[in-house]
């Protein structure tokens, strides 16, 4: 059963759910995520929480996991695949 799905929110949301974990000390990082990856910010908080008891280092993880998303677009290393 799925609690909740971020795909049909708005990032802000997501946003949200990923900062609570740590007391709004990663708000700037998920806020930049959320404009260059947003999709990527709403799948990971929907598989966060799935998680039956995810704790912050795990949230953790996934905060730095989307600074590298961020830092890779920005630097031109994360490609967009072609619609055909």
């Amino acid at each position: 059963m799925v609690k909740d799905n971020f795909f049909g929110q708005p990032v802000g949301r997501a946003v949200l759910y990923l900062n609570d974990f740590h007391f709004g000390k990663n708000l700037a990082v998920l806020n930049r995520a959320a404009r260059l990856v947003p999709n990527d910010v709403k799948g990971f908080a929907s598989l966060l929480s799935n998680c039956p008891n995810p704790n912050p280092d795990q949230v953790q993880d996934i905060v730095n996991l989307l600074d590298d998303y961020a830092n890779d677009v920005v630097g031109g290393r994360l490609f967009k695949l072609k619609k055909s």
